[in-house]
Protein backbone atom coordinates (compact mmCIF):
# COMPACT_ATOMS: atom_id res chain seq x y z
CA UNK A 1 0.00 0.00 0.00
CA UNK A 2 2.71 2.75 0.72
CA UNK A 3 4.61 1.69 -2.55
CA UNK A 4 1.53 2.11 -4.37
CA UNK A 5 0.96 5.46 -2.52
CA UNK A 6 4.40 6.60 -3.28
CA UNK A 7 4.12 5.62 -7.02
CA UNK A 8 1.20 7.29 -7.48
CA UNK A 9 2.32 10.57 -5.64
CA UNK A 10 5.30 10.23 -8.41
CA UNK A 11 2.77 10.22 -11.13
CA UNK A 12 0.71 13.15 -10.20
CA UNK A 13 4.00 15.40 -9.20
CA UNK A 14 5.48 14.82 -12.58
CA UNK A 15 9.20 14.17 -13.74
CA UNK A 16 11.24 13.18 -10.58
CA UNK A 17 15.10 14.55 -10.11
CA UNK A 18 17.04 13.24 -6.84
CA UNK A 19 19.99 15.54 -4.96
CA UNK A 20 22.17 15.14 -1.92
CA UNK A 21 22.23 16.78 1.08
CA UNK A 22 24.83 16.27 3.69
CA UNK A 23 24.12 17.47 7.41
CA UNK A 24 26.18 16.65 10.72
CA UNK A 25 25.17 15.55 13.84
CA UNK A 26 23.43 18.51 16.28
CA UNK A 27 23.71 20.62 12.94
CA UNK A 28 21.16 21.94 10.58
CA UNK A 29 20.42 22.08 6.97
CA UNK A 30 18.42 24.61 4.83
CA UNK A 31 17.15 23.41 1.66
CA UNK A 32 15.71 25.51 -1.18
CA UNK A 33 12.93 23.64 -3.62
CA UNK A 34 13.42 25.81 -6.45
CA UNK A 35 10.95 25.05 -10.10
CA UNK A 36 10.24 27.34 -12.98
CA UNK A 37 5.77 26.58 -12.20
CA UNK A 38 6.74 27.34 -8.11
CA UNK A 39 4.07 29.84 -6.91
CA UNK A 40 1.14 27.93 -5.85
CA UNK A 41 -0.13 27.22 -2.08
CA UNK A 42 0.04 23.53 -1.33
CA UNK A 43 3.32 23.07 -0.97
CA UNK A 44 4.89 20.47 1.32
CA UNK A 45 8.10 18.14 2.97
CA UNK A 46 7.71 15.17 3.56
CA UNK A 47 9.98 11.68 4.24
CA UNK A 48 9.28 9.06 2.24
CA UNK A 49 9.95 5.96 4.57
CA UNK A 50 7.51 7.30 7.39
CA UNK A 51 5.25 9.34 5.55
CA UNK A 52 5.39 12.42 7.70
CA UNK A 53 4.34 15.34 5.56
CA UNK A 54 4.85 19.13 6.48
CA UNK A 55 3.06 21.39 4.46
CA UNK A 56 3.15 25.28 3.54
CA UNK A 57 -0.16 26.34 2.87
CA UNK A 58 0.73 30.30 3.95
CA UNK A 59 2.72 32.41 1.27
CA UNK A 60 5.83 34.09 2.79
CA UNK A 61 5.14 32.49 6.60
CA UNK A 62 7.42 29.94 8.52
CA UNK A 63 5.30 27.14 9.51
CA UNK A 64 6.59 25.32 12.14
CA UNK A 65 6.68 21.57 13.52
CA UNK A 66 8.89 19.92 15.85
CA UNK A 67 12.44 19.93 14.08
CA UNK A 68 11.19 20.91 10.81
CA UNK A 69 10.38 25.13 9.68
CA UNK A 70 8.84 26.02 5.74
CA UNK A 71 8.53 28.94 4.21
CA UNK A 72 6.33 29.44 1.05
CA UNK A 73 7.51 32.07 -1.12
CA UNK A 74 7.25 33.05 -4.53
CA UNK A 75 10.51 31.47 -5.72
CA UNK A 76 10.76 28.64 -3.76
CA UNK A 77 9.80 25.80 -1.09
CA UNK A 78 12.69 26.80 2.07
CA UNK A 79 12.66 23.87 4.40
CA UNK A 80 14.65 23.99 7.63
CA UNK A 81 15.96 20.63 9.35
CA UNK A 82 17.32 21.39 12.66
CA UNK A 83 19.20 19.64 15.00
CA UNK A 84 20.23 16.46 12.94
CA UNK A 85 20.43 13.39 14.40
CA UNK A 86 21.78 10.06 12.75
CA UNK A 87 18.60 8.82 11.97
CA UNK A 88 17.30 11.50 10.27
CA UNK A 89 19.07 10.38 7.06
CA UNK A 90 16.79 9.23 4.30
CA UNK A 91 15.09 9.79 1.53
CA UNK A 92 12.56 12.69 1.38
CA UNK A 93 10.77 15.01 -1.31
CA UNK A 94 9.46 18.54 -1.48
CA UNK A 95 7.31 20.03 -4.28
CA UNK A 96 4.00 21.37 -5.01
CA UNK A 97 0.42 18.99 -4.68
CA UNK A 98 0.30 18.18 -8.29
CA UNK A 99 2.89 20.21 -10.19
CA UNK A 100 6.28 19.50 -9.55
CA UNK A 101 9.07 17.61 -7.14
CA UNK A 102 12.15 17.25 -5.69
CA UNK A 103 14.07 14.03 -4.06
CA UNK A 104 16.42 14.62 -1.56
CA UNK A 105 18.79 11.99 -0.04
CA UNK A 106 20.02 12.95 3.16
CA UNK A 107 23.08 12.20 4.77
CA UNK A 108 24.00 12.66 8.35
CA UNK A 109 27.28 11.53 9.05
CA UNK A 110 29.80 12.03 11.90
CA UNK A 111 32.77 14.44 11.46
CA UNK A 112 35.46 15.31 14.52
CA UNK A 113 35.51 19.53 13.22
CA UNK A 114 31.52 18.96 14.47
CA UNK A 115 31.19 17.39 17.76
CA UNK A 116 28.46 19.45 19.96
CA UNK A 117 27.94 22.73 20.43
CA UNK A 118 30.94 25.64 21.59
CA UNK A 119 30.70 28.58 24.06
CA UNK A 120 32.27 31.99 23.48
CA UNK A 121 32.85 34.38 26.33
CA UNK A 122 31.99 38.04 24.94
CA UNK A 123 32.13 41.20 26.29
CA UNK A 124 30.44 44.56 26.15
CA UNK A 125 32.61 47.41 23.55
CA UNK A 126 35.05 44.54 22.73
CA UNK A 127 35.92 42.22 19.92
CA UNK A 128 35.18 38.49 20.36
CA UNK A 129 36.63 35.99 17.86
CA UNK A 130 34.50 32.92 16.61
CA UNK A 131 35.98 30.18 14.95
CA UNK A 132 34.96 27.07 13.98
CA UNK A 133 36.43 23.99 11.77
CA UNK A 134 34.55 23.03 8.67
CA UNK A 135 34.58 19.45 6.84
CA UNK A 136 36.55 18.79 3.57
CA UNK A 137 33.58 18.78 1.68
CA UNK A 138 33.37 22.30 2.06
CA UNK A 139 36.64 23.30 1.47
CA UNK A 140 35.76 24.88 -2.22
CA UNK A 141 32.57 25.87 -1.38
CA UNK A 142 31.03 29.51 0.02
CA UNK A 143 31.36 28.95 3.75
CA UNK A 144 29.33 31.45 6.24
CA UNK A 145 28.38 32.82 9.63
CA UNK A 146 24.61 32.65 10.52
CA UNK A 147 22.61 33.48 13.69
CA UNK A 148 19.82 31.91 14.70
CA UNK A 149 16.79 33.62 15.83
CA UNK A 150 14.73 31.34 17.61
CA UNK A 151 12.48 31.40 14.07
CA UNK A 152 14.86 31.96 11.36
CA UNK A 153 18.56 32.09 10.31
CA UNK A 154 20.33 35.64 9.78
CA UNK A 155 23.32 35.97 7.46
CA UNK A 156 26.31 37.73 9.23
CA UNK A 157 29.04 37.53 6.61
CA UNK A 158 30.27 35.14 4.11
CA UNK A 159 33.46 34.15 2.81
CA UNK A 160 33.10 36.26 -0.16
CA UNK A 161 33.22 39.34 2.00
CA UNK A 162 35.87 41.11 4.23
CA UNK A 163 33.77 43.45 5.95
CA UNK A 164 30.40 43.56 6.85
CA UNK A 165 29.04 46.20 9.15
CA UNK A 166 30.84 45.20 12.85
CA UNK A 167 32.31 41.39 11.33
CA UNK A 168 34.89 40.63 9.41
CA UNK A 169 35.96 37.20 7.42
CA UNK A 170 38.87 35.40 7.43
CA UNK A 171 39.73 31.51 6.21
CA UNK A 172 42.12 29.50 6.81
CA UNK A 173 41.81 26.79 3.69
CA UNK A 174 45.30 24.83 5.37
CA UNK A 175 43.64 24.47 9.03
CA UNK A 176 40.20 24.34 7.22
CA UNK A 177 39.02 27.35 9.90
CA UNK A 178 37.47 29.72 9.70
CA UNK A 179 37.45 33.05 12.17
CA UNK A 180 34.69 35.64 12.24
CA UNK A 181 35.42 38.98 14.27
CA UNK A 182 32.86 40.78 16.03
CA UNK A 183 33.84 44.39 17.25
CA UNK A 184 32.15 46.55 19.56
CA UNK A 185 30.31 43.58 21.23
CA UNK A 186 26.29 44.56 22.17
CA UNK A 187 24.22 42.75 24.74
CA UNK A 188 21.66 41.90 21.58
CA UNK A 189 25.23 39.94 19.99
CA UNK A 190 24.36 37.03 22.33
CA UNK A 191 22.83 34.05 21.17
CA UNK A 192 23.76 30.81 19.05
CA UNK A 193 25.60 30.71 15.94
CA UNK A 194 26.12 28.17 13.00
CA UNK A 195 29.20 28.22 10.76
CA UNK A 196 27.56 26.64 7.50
CA UNK A 197 28.76 26.23 3.78
CA UNK A 198 26.30 26.51 0.74
CA UNK A 199 26.02 24.00 -2.06
CA UNK A 200 24.14 24.62 -5.48
CA UNK A 201 23.07 21.78 -7.69
CA UNK A 202 20.38 23.06 -10.70
CA UNK A 203 17.38 23.30 -9.26
CA UNK A 204 18.17 22.22 -5.73
CA UNK A 205 20.17 24.18 -3.56
CA UNK A 206 21.22 23.83 0.04
CA UNK A 207 22.96 25.15 3.48
CA UNK A 208 25.08 22.92 5.91
CA UNK A 209 25.39 24.72 9.23
CA UNK A 210 27.88 21.75 10.71
CA UNK A 211 28.96 23.77 13.65
CA UNK A 212 26.82 25.51 16.90
CA UNK A 213 28.51 28.45 18.77
CA UNK A 214 27.04 29.65 21.89
CA UNK A 215 27.95 33.55 22.39
CA UNK A 216 27.61 34.74 25.86
CA UNK A 217 27.99 38.96 26.36
CA UNK A 218 28.70 39.62 29.94
CA UNK A 219 29.63 43.38 30.80
CA UNK A 220 33.14 43.20 32.22
CA UNK A 221 36.33 40.73 30.87
CA UNK A 222 38.49 38.87 33.68
CA UNK A 223 41.89 40.19 34.08
CA UNK A 224 43.11 36.70 31.81
CA UNK A 225 40.94 36.84 29.35
CA UNK A 226 40.24 39.22 26.86
CA UNK A 227 39.00 37.35 23.93
CA UNK A 228 38.50 33.36 24.06
CA UNK A 229 38.20 31.09 20.74
CA UNK A 230 37.68 27.21 20.09
CA UNK A 231 40.97 27.18 18.42
CA UNK A 232 43.87 25.94 19.90
CA UNK A 233 45.86 27.02 17.50
CA UNK A 234 44.85 30.73 18.67
CA UNK A 235 46.18 30.22 21.87
CA UNK A 236 49.57 29.17 20.26
CA UNK A 237 49.89 32.21 18.34
CA UNK A 238 49.47 34.12 21.14
CA UNK A 239 51.82 32.47 23.25
CA UNK A 240 54.59 32.94 19.95
CA UNK A 241 53.73 36.33 19.83
CA UNK A 242 53.90 37.30 22.94
CA UNK A 243 57.10 35.82 24.57
CA UNK A 244 59.46 38.61 23.59
CA UNK A 245 57.27 41.39 24.57
CA UNK A 246 56.97 39.50 27.96
CA UNK A 247 60.94 39.04 27.87
CA UNK A 248 61.37 42.87 27.24
CA UNK A 249 58.97 43.63 29.82
CA UNK A 250 60.80 41.97 32.00
CA UNK A 251 64.19 43.53 31.35
CA UNK A 252 63.08 46.86 31.42
CA UNK A 253 61.46 46.32 35.24
CA UNK A 254 64.71 44.71 36.26
CA UNK A 255 66.70 47.77 34.91
CA UNK A 256 64.28 50.32 36.67
CA UNK A 257 64.60 48.40 39.55
CA UNK A 258 68.65 48.48 39.52
CA UNK A 259 68.82 52.33 38.66
CA UNK A 260 66.13 53.22 41.24
CA UNK A 261 68.05 50.93 44.36
CA UNK A 262 71.42 52.91 43.13
CA UNK A 263 70.37 56.25 43.58
CA UNK A 264 68.31 55.05 46.87
CA UNK A 265 72.16 54.22 48.17
CA UNK A 266 73.51 57.21 46.98
CA UNK A 267 70.98 59.52 48.43
CA UNK A 268 71.30 57.53 51.98
CA UNK A 269 75.08 57.71 51.61
CA UNK A 270 75.08 61.57 50.63
CA UNK A 271 72.38 62.22 53.44
CA UNK A 272 74.45 60.65 56.67
CA UNK A 273 77.75 62.78 55.46
CA UNK A 274 75.74 65.84 56.08
CA UNK A 275 74.36 64.88 59.15
CA UNK A 276 77.78 64.20 60.44
CA UNK A 277 79.04 67.31 59.25
CA UNK A 278 76.32 69.35 60.76
CA UNK A 279 77.01 68.04 64.09
CA UNK A 280 80.26 68.91 64.26
CA UNK A 281 79.77 72.17 63.63
CA UNK A 282 78.22 73.33 66.64
CA UNK A 283 81.13 71.67 69.21
CA UNK A 284 83.36 73.69 66.52
CA UNK A 285 81.62 77.06 67.40
CA UNK A 286 81.53 76.25 71.33
CA UNK A 287 85.34 75.67 71.71
CA UNK A 288 85.89 78.90 69.49
CA UNK A 289 83.69 81.24 71.74
CA UNK A 290 85.12 79.81 75.22
CA UNK A 291 87.16 82.54 76.66
CA UNK A 292 90.63 80.88 77.34
CA UNK A 293 91.82 81.93 80.65
CA UNK A 294 95.41 82.22 78.92
CA UNK A 295 93.89 85.10 77.51
CA UNK A 296 94.55 87.46 80.27
CA UNK A 297 97.57 88.24 82.26
CA UNK A 298 97.34 88.88 85.90
CA UNK A 299 99.65 90.80 88.26
CA UNK A 300 99.22 90.92 91.80
CA UNK A 301 100.49 94.25 93.32
CA UNK A 302 101.08 94.18 97.11
CA UNK A 303 100.43 97.07 99.07
CA UNK A 304 103.15 97.72 102.10
CA UNK A 305 102.42 100.90 103.16
CA UNK A 306 101.39 100.88 106.92
CA UNK A 307 97.77 101.56 106.99
CA UNK A 308 95.62 101.63 109.93
CA UNK A 309 94.73 97.83 110.41
CA UNK A 310 97.25 95.31 111.05
CA UNK A 311 96.29 93.08 107.92
CA UNK A 312 98.12 93.77 104.35
CA UNK A 313 95.73 94.20 101.51
CA UNK A 314 96.52 92.89 98.29
CA UNK A 315 95.51 94.90 95.08
CA UNK A 316 95.05 92.82 91.31
CA UNK A 317 95.02 94.82 88.32
CA UNK A 318 94.35 92.52 85.44
CA UNK A 319 96.83 93.23 82.32
CA UNK A 320 95.50 92.01 78.93
CA UNK A 321 98.72 90.54 76.75
CA UNK A 322 99.24 91.38 73.15
CA UNK A 323 96.71 90.55 70.67
CA UNK A 324 98.52 89.66 67.75
CA UNK A 325 97.52 86.72 66.77
CA UNK A 326 101.47 85.07 66.34
CA UNK A 327 101.73 86.05 70.77
CA UNK A 328 101.16 82.44 72.31
CA UNK A 329 98.68 83.28 74.78
CA UNK A 330 100.85 82.79 77.98
CA UNK A 331 99.33 83.91 81.29
CA UNK A 332 102.23 86.06 83.25
CA UNK A 333 101.62 86.66 86.93
CA UNK A 334 103.72 89.13 88.84
CA UNK A 335 104.24 90.36 92.19
CA UNK A 336 104.62 93.72 92.47
CA UNK A 337 106.33 95.71 96.27
CA UNK A 338 105.10 99.02 96.96
CA UNK A 339 107.94 101.69 98.08
CA UNK A 340 108.88 101.28 101.89
CA UNK A 341 108.35 105.28 101.52
CA UNK A 342 105.27 106.89 101.38
CA UNK A 343 104.45 108.55 98.45
CA UNK A 344 104.45 112.60 97.95
CA UNK A 345 101.12 114.13 98.75
CA UNK A 346 99.91 115.50 95.61
CA UNK A 347 98.49 118.68 96.10
CA UNK A 348 96.04 120.60 93.78
CA UNK A 349 95.49 124.31 93.86
CA UNK A 350 92.04 125.41 92.99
Amino acid sequence: MKILLIFTLYLISGPVSCFNVIGYPGGSVMIYCNHQKSGGINKYFWKVETEEYTYAQTPNTWIHKDRLSLFNSDEALVVMYRNLRLQDAGLYQCGETGEWNHDVNLTVKPDPCCLGPNTVAGYLRETVIISCSYPEEFKTNIRFLYKWTGEFFIELIHTTETQKDRCSISDDRRSAVLRVRISDVREDDGGVYYCGAEERMGSIRYKSFFTEIQLQVSETSSPSTTEKTQVSSDKEDFSTSGSPVIIITVSVCVALLLMGGSALIFYKLRCTKMIQGSTSSPKRMEENNTISHSACDYEEIRDIRPHSGSGSTALYSMIQTPTAPSDPPNTVYTTAQLPSNPPEETKFSS
